[in-house]
């Protein structure tokens, strides 16, 4: 999901919620489950295209969504770091099992996925030079935690 704010008017702005249809994204039912949970209807209902893909945009008026503005960004910003966190682990995992002679993809995915819990830290989180969000994760303290889990789980 891409949010997109336009002005709108005088001290008034639009929000677009743009749902990519074709590859949805992690945290789109959770936006939907939120503006469900708390009754926010959209001004504006349409399908377009989005890079070729099918999309649906919901609009709001910005004074409508307020402070709800802020929550779904919070949606969105956790999905973005567990995608993060997982890119950056898996490589340590697979590398893992791969030393251990483990072939077991399901393992392997619960343990990314325990690793991803525990290490989703506000603290390890920043900007990159381009003010995009990255991640910064101790390589010992994954494999370290990666083992433990692995040692846990056998």
């Amino acid at each position: 999901m891409f949010i997109k704010v336009e002005p709108a008017g005088f001290f008034m702005h639009t929000v677009k919620l743009i749902f990519d249809l074709d590859k949805p994204d992690s945290e789109d039912t959770e936006v939907r489950d939120y503006l469900t949970q708390h009754e926010l209807e959209p001004r504006y209902r349409w399908d377009d295209k989005l890079d070729d893909n099918n999309a649906e945009v919901i609009q709001f008026g910005g004074c409508y969504l307020g402070n709800h503005l802020q929550s779904i960004g919070q949606i969105q910003r956790k999905a973005v770091e567990v995608e993060l966190l997982v890119e950056v682990i898996s490589p340590y995992v697979e590398e893992l099992f791969n030393e251990e002679g483990l072939i077991h993809v399901g393992t392997c995915k619960g343990v990314i996925n325990e690793l991803v819990s525990e290490f989703h830290d506000e603290s390890y989180f920043g900007s990159n030079e381009s003010g995009e969000l990255a991640v910064s994760l101790p390589q010992d303290e994954i494999l370290r935690s990666a083992k433990l889990i692995l040692t846990k789980n056998s």
